[in-house]
């Protein structure tokens, strides 16, 4: 899984308008957004079309309008939105469409097989995380102050 620009503003945009919601009825302007998430208004927008046409969001119009979460935050999964913004949440969609010429034949491809299962497994995580998840820990993480260092999580290089 690969995740751009756009995908990654998104889930800040959408997590910021989780964290910030208190009532249904709230809606936050994007310049709010923006500025709170360090997301180029222009850019900003575009992703905000996208999330709206795909019914995560309501917008609306004039000196009290805004945007905000067109459903609560628990349905939501992190994998909706990524979808949204991003397309096909994993690559090997193409890779398992290519014939297999592993001397067995295609119908018993262990490349195939150990794909499907890499594919399910990145689904699931994705979808069963949903955007009042992420707002609950990064409550935690900003209450506990809990620090989260990349580097440190991968792996060493060979």
């Amino acid at each position: 899984m690969k995740l751009s620009t756009r995908g990654e503003y998104g889930l800040r945009a959408m997590l910021y308008l989780a964290m910030q919601q208190k009532h249904g009825d709230d809606l936050l302007q994007a310049s709010e957004i923006s500025e709170a998430q360090d997301i180029p208004s222009h850019y900003l927008k575009q992703i905000l079309s996208r999330l709206r046409a795909a019914g995560l969001l309501k917008s609306s119009r004039g000196p009290q309008g805004g945007h905000g979460l067109s459903r609560d935050a628990t349905t939501i999964s992190v994998g909706e939105i990524i979808t949204v913004l991003e397309g096909p949440l994993t690559s090997v969609d193409a890779i398992l469409d290519l014939p297999c010429h592993i001397r067995v034949g295609p119908q018993h491809c262990v490349i195939k097989e150990f794909l499907v299962e890499v594919k399910r497994e990145v689904e699931n995580i994705l979808h069963g995380k949903s955007l009042a998840d992420l707002a609950n820990r990064q409550n935690v993480l900003v209450q506990d102050k809990i620090l989260v260092q990349p580097r440190i999580m991968r792996p060493p290089q060979r």
